[in-house]
């Protein structure tokens, strides 16, 4: 059994992920402890004893060297922060473990890759891919066949429809949705409330409904 969960980013998201482990059966968790790792070493202590959490927050994502001993999981939802530690921690040796909900769906076909996050009430349709590194937040939704490459962070209540595509970094706003077929490009953000139904650019933040382009 490994003996160490080391959660990287100690944000408000980290609150949502610790409820989401607690949740997981005993046999499903590959720790006994819990630290964590952040670029802003006191403004996480402060943050997490604001909220009367007492793990140690022990390095930065720069400095911590992962042991074979350690397990990691990422609680940062910008992406490109996000694949900016993780991929230096894995380069590094970090082994990314996946933390999913005992009450999220996954159909068959369905591949995971490490360091995913799927929390409460969300579904994995048949056959979809999800790369390393990917959030989907709770009681959202990825449809048959469909594409989460590495790092997307998907908000609550969001929609991704059957054979819809996320390219590597894309972010999607609380109830946001990608109709069937429509490709996300890299590092795209569909703002909250917003549906794609035609193809987003790479870098591009679209927002309404139909969702346009804003910059």
């Amino acid at each position: 059994m490994k003996r160490r969960l080391v959660v990287v980013g100690a944000g408000d998201f980290a609150r949502e992920l610790l409820w989401a482990c607690s949740d997981l059966p005993l046999e499903q968790r590959e720790w006994q402890d819990i630290c964590f790792v952040d670029d802003n070493l006191e403004g996480a202590r402060e943050r997490l004893q604001r909220y009367q959490l007492s793990f140690p927050v022990i390095a930065t994502t720069c400095e911590f060297s992962p042991s074979e001993d350690d397990v990691l999981i990422c609680a940062i939802g910008d992406p490109r922060s996000k694949l900016n530690a993780c991929e230096r921690l894995q380069a590094r040796g970090g082994s990314f473990t996946n933390v999913i909900h005992p009450s999220v769906a996954v159909g068959p076909g369905a591949m995971l890759g490490n360091g995913v996050i799927v929390t409460r009430f969300s579904g994995v349709g048949v056959d979809v891919h999800i790369g390393n590194f990917v959030t989907i937040n709770s009681y959202s939704g990825c449809g048959h066949d469909a594409v989460l490459e590495d790092g997307c962070t998907v908000s609550a209540h969001c929609d991704i429809t059957g054979h819809a595509h996320l390219e590597r970094g894309v972010f999607l706003g609380s109830h946001a949705a990608v109709m069937p077929g429509v490709r996300v490009g890299a590092f795209a953000t569909v703002a909250a409330g917003s549906v794609a139904f035609r193809n987003v650019k790479a870098g591009e933040t679209v927002i309404g409904v139909p969702a346009k382009a804003i910059f």
